[in-house]
């Protein structure tokens, strides 16, 4: 480290934007007051490291200071929610075992239904109980639809805006301005406008 860079070292400035942005983390991704200090250990320790990279050339010190700090505080906020370290995450195996509520013990795992692990690894967007009642609200809409907007409304789930049109004979503004607009008035009337392309 060249006599540059150490009078940088250690400054007033340096001191304290890491305090400052290290009690701007409390009450980020899980950190605590409790956090503070460790948090400016790191915000220290990665200044410090990238101290030599310091060239007055392209910024003053206290910008690279600031950028330095700043970029460390957004990476420690990442890093504590990626989703496998995620706080917010429950923090038990899968094999522990938990109270069944009747006297007993069970694996944790055994409590999960099918349907939540679906949606957390994200297989659905929505519960099996909506995605049923959605699923009747449709085929009633579908019940009530002249037969040709029916015809439409089966064909879209698997085609295209594009291919339909093109299946039905119908150029694609005509069928986008007149047979599209339609279904999508009857959808919306019950209230299923968003599943609608």
């Amino acid at each position: 480290m060249d006599a540059n860079q150490k009078q940088y070292e250690l400054n007033d400035y340096a001191r304290t934007c890491i305090h400052h942005k290290a009690r701007q983390m409390v009450g980020q991704a899980g950190y605590t007051e409790d956090d503070v200090e460790d948090i400016e250990q790191d915000l220290t320790l990665d200044l410090l490291e990238r101290l030599p990279k310091f060239d007055p050339a392209k910024a003053t010190f206290n910008t690279f200071v600031a950028q330095v700090v700043a970029r460390k505080c957004c990476n420690l906020v990442r890093y504590r929610q990626a989703e496998m370290r995620d706080h917010r995450r429950e923090e038990c195996s899968l094999n522990d075992e938990i109270d069944d509520g009747e006297g007993g013990q069970v694996e944790h795992v055994a409590t999960i239904s099918q349907d939540e692990h679906d949606l957390r690894i994200g297989k659905y967007n929505r519960p099996a109980e909506e995605r049923t009642d959605l699923q009747l609200d449709i085929a009633a809409a579908l019940d009530d639809l002249p037969a040709d907007l029916r015809q439409v409304a089966e064909m879209l789930p698997t085609m295209s805006i594009a291919q339909v049109a093109r299946e039905l004979g119908i150029p694609y503004s005509t069928f986008y301005d007149s047979h599209l607009a339609r279904l999508r008035k009857a959808f919306e009337k019950r209230g299923l406008g968003d599943y609608l392309p």
